[in-house]
C-alpha cells in the first residue's frame, strides 16, 4: 500500500547559513511533485534531506507513520526504501543494462532478479539493449536504465534531481514522458527537482516553488500557474511583463490599479485585438516555433506577447492589444 512522504517544518543549516528554512511538503502517492527554484534555492538540499543523505536541524520527515528524520535521528538512506535518480545516471560501467537493473534485487535471488530486470527494461522500451554496457548506450537509454534500476526494487517513493537536464533536447521530451509514465504507474510519491518551469508544468501533477530556502507556494500545477500568490511566484513559472501602477498605460487593464501595486502579465496573456482602443508598436517580431515573440511598446511601457505565427505582425506595425484576465495579475509592489 502506497503512503505519503512528508516533510514538516524542516530546516538545514551550514554554520550561520540556513539553506532549507521551515519547509513543509506533502508528496502524494501516484503523483509527481515538481520542486522548482533557481540556483541556490535549496532544492537539492531538500531532496537530500528526504533521501537521508543529510541530517535535519529542525522538523521531521515521515514515510507514512514511519519517522525517517528528526534532529538527532536519521534513518540511513539504504534503509529508507526510497529510489534516487540523478542527472549523471550513476550506472556501473562494468555491468550490462540488465545487470545494473538487477543490482538492487540480490535479496530476490538470481532468477527472480533477472526476470524483474527484464520486465522493467521491457516496460521502458529497452529489451533489445539488455546486454549493452553503459558506454554502448545513448544518453536517453542510460537514463531509462537508471530509472528502471530505481523502480525495480519497488521503492516506497522516488526522488529525482534534474534527471533529464543532461539529455539532448530532441530526446528529452520522449525520454521524460516514458520515464514519468512508469513512475506514475508505480503509484508512489515522486519528487522531481528542476530549475526549468516548462519541465515542471509539463511533467508534474503538483508544483512547489522554493526560493532562498523557503517554500513560497505549493499546489496543483494549474492552480500555481493561474493563481500565483506573488509576482515572484508568477515569474518563477515563466517570463512575465511587470508594470508599476503609476506607469500603467491608459485603458490597458480595464480596471483601476491600486496605488503601490504592479501589474504582472504572462506573454500569452497579451492578446492581439484590432478592435481594442489600446495601441502598441511592435519593436521586434521573432519566430520561436509555432509562435512569434513580440516585443511591444505600449505608451512607453515594454510588454512581451506570444502570438500565432500565421497572424504575427512585423516589426514597426501598430496593433491593438488587450489582456487576458486569467493570465494577468495585480500584486502589491515589493517596495510598497
Amino acid at each position: 500500500m502506497s503512503v505519503h512522504l512528508t516533510a514538516r517544518n524542516v530546516s538545514r543549516r551550514y554554520g550561520v547559513s540556513t539553506v532549507v528554512n521551515g519547509v513543509s511538503l506533502d508528496l502524494e502517492p501516484g503523483k509527481i511533485t515538481a520542486l522548482l527554484g533557481g540556483s541556490g534555492a535549496g532544492k537539492s538540499t531538500l531532496l537530500r534531506l528526504f533521501a537521508g543523505l543529510e541530517p535535519l536541524d529542525e522538523g521531521e520527515i515521515r514515510l507514512g507513520d514511519q519517522m525517517l528524520s528528526a534532529p538527532g535521528k536519521t534513518v540511513p538512506a539504504e534503509k529508507r526504501r526510497i529510489g534516487l535518480i540523478f542527472q549523471d545516471f550513476a550506472l556501473f560501467p562494468h555491468l550490462t543494462a540488465a545487470q545494473n537493473v538487477a543490482f538492487g534485487l540480490k535479496s530476490r535471488g538470481k532468477a527472480a532478479a533477472r526476470t524483474i530486470a527484464a520486465e522493467w527494461l521491457a516496460r521502458l522500451g529497452l529489451t533489445g539493449r539488455a546486454d549493452a554496457y553503459p558506454h554502448e548506450l545513448s544518453g536517453g537509454e542510460q537514463q531509462r536504465v537508471a530509472i528502471a534500476r530505481a523502480l525495480a526494487p519497488e521503492p516506497a517513493a522516488i526522488l529525482m534531481d534534474e534527471p533529464f537536464s543532461g539529455l539532448d533536447p530532441a530526446l528529452r521530451g520522449s525520454v521524460r514522458d516514458t520515464a514519468l509514465a512508469a513512475i506514475r504507474e508505480a503509484g508512489i510519491p515522486a519528487l522531481l527537482v528542476t530549475h526549468d518551469p516548462t519541465e515542471a508544468l509539463e511533467s508534474s501533477d503538483a508544483i512547489a516553488i522554493l526560493q532562498g530556502g523557503r517554500l513560497l507556494q505549493q499546489g496543483l500545477a494549474r492552480d500555481v500557474y493561474l493563481k500565483p500568490d506573488s509576482a515572484a511566484i508568477a515569474a518563477a513559472l515563466g517570463p512575465v511583463s511587470r508594470i508599476s501602477g503609476p506607469d500603467m498605460p491608459a485603458g490597458l487593464t480595464g480596471q483601476a490599479v491600486p496605488a503601490g501595486s504592479e501589474l504582472v502579465v504572462r506573454p500569452e496573456g497579451v492578446v492581439q485585438d484590432e478592435t481594442s482602443p489600446v495601441r502598441a508598436t511592435v519593436v521586434t517580431s521573432q519566430l520561436t516555433g509555432p509562435l512569434c515573440r513580440l516585443l511591444l511598446d505600449c505608451a512607453g511601457q515594454e510588454l512581451v506577447a506570444l502570438v500565432p505565427r500565421m497572424t504575427a505582425p512585423k516589426a514597426g506595425a501598430e496593433i491593438g492589444i488587450r489582456l487576458d484576465p486569467a493570465l494577468t495579475f495585480i500584486f502589491q509592489s515589493a517596495d510598497s
